[in-house]
C-alpha cells in the first residue's frame, strides 16, 4: 500500500488516510499534501506540533508460522466453529471475488442497523475482501488493508438475520472462518502480522466484538493514531467552536 486513500470532501478540502506506512505518513505531513491526514502506526514518533497523537490498543496475530501453528493458538470456541464450517458443503469462502454491489449493500444495512457511519464504496475497495456465502447467498465479509508485511482489519460485517436463528448461528461460524482464511492467506504469502484493529477492552458496549477479536490467539499491543489538520480544517474548527 504505497499510496494513501484520498477523498475530496469539498472544493478545497482533501482527506487522506495512511495505514501502517510511517515513511509515507511523514512525507505527506511534511509536505502538507492534504487538508486532513489520518495515519495509523504501530510506532510512536514525533511529526511536529501540528499533528496530534492518540494511543489505543489493538490485537496482533503473528503470521510468520504455518497455518497449523496459528490455528493452535485460537481458543476452543474459535477452533470448534472453524471446524464446523469444514463440514458445511453449502458454505463457500472467497477472496477478492469482485462482488462489490452485494457486499456494499450488506455493509450499508449492517452499519445502519448499528448506527455506525457509512463510508463510500471506494473506501471499502481500497482494501482486500474475504467473503462467505451460504447456499449462494452472501452472509459475511471482512475487508482488510494490505500493508505488507502486515494485514489490518478494516471492516467486519454480516447479513442481518434478526428472525432467523439458524442463519445467525451459521453467520457467526462463517465470520470466524473468515479470520482463519485471512490468517492462512497471510501465512502462505509472506505476511508477518494480522492487526485485528482497535480493541476497546474498557467499553461494555464493545465487549462482543472485542471478545471476537480476542478469540484467535493474538496479543494486545499499542497503536497510534496521528491526525494532521491543515489551515482549512483548523479554520472551520474555530468557526464551528465560535458558533
Amino acid at each position: 500500500m504505497d499510496q494513501p486513500f484520498v477523498e475530496r470532501k469539498y472544493l478545497f478540502f482533501t482527506y487522506a488516510r495512511v495505514i501502517l506506512n510511517d515513511e509515507l505518513l511523514a512525507w505527506l505531513v511534511r509536505d502538507c499534501a492534504y487538508s486532513y491526514i489520518v495515519g495509523v502506526s504501530h510506532n510512536q514518533f514525533d511529526l511536529g506540533h501540528q499533528v496530534s497523537i492518540r494511543q489505543k490498543k489493538t490485537i496482533m496475530i503473528r503470521l510468520d508460522m504455518s497455518i497449523e501453528k496459528i490455528f493452535q493458538k485460537f481458543n476452543d470456541t474459535a477452533r470448534n466453529e472453524v471446524r464446523r464450517t469444514e463440514r458445511m458443503s453449502d458454505l463457500v469462502f472467497t477472496c477478492n471475488d469482485g462482488n462489490w454491489n452485494e457486499i456494499y449493500t450488506m455493509y450499508k444495512a449492517h452499519r445502519k442497523e448499528r448506527g455506525l457511519p457509512i463510508h463510500s464504496l471506494k473506501f471499502l475497495q481500497w482494501g482486500m475482501q474475504f467473503s462467505a456465502y451460504w447456499q449462494g447467498r452472501l452472509i459475511s465479509t471482512i475487508t482488510c488493508y494490505n500493508a505488507k508485511p502486515c494485514l489490518r482489519i478494516q471492516n467486519i460485517f454480516s447479513r442481518i438475520a434478526a428472525d432467523d436463528k439458524e442463519l445467525r448461528r451459521i453467520t457467526g461460524y462463517a465470520s470466524r472462518r473468515l479470520v482463519y482464511e485471512i490468517c492462512k492467506f497471510g501465512s502462505q504469502n509472506g505476511y508477518t502480522l494480522l492487526d485485528m484493529a482497535s480493541a476497546n477492552v474498557a467499553d461494555p458496549a464493545k465487549a462482543g466484538i472485542t471478545q471476537f477479536k480476542s478469540s484467535f490467539g493474538g496479543t494486545i499491543a499499542d497503536e497510534y493514531i496521528y491526525t494532521y489538520k491543515g489551515a482549512i480544517p483548523r479554520l472551520f474548527g474555530k468557526l464551528k467552536f465560535k458558533a
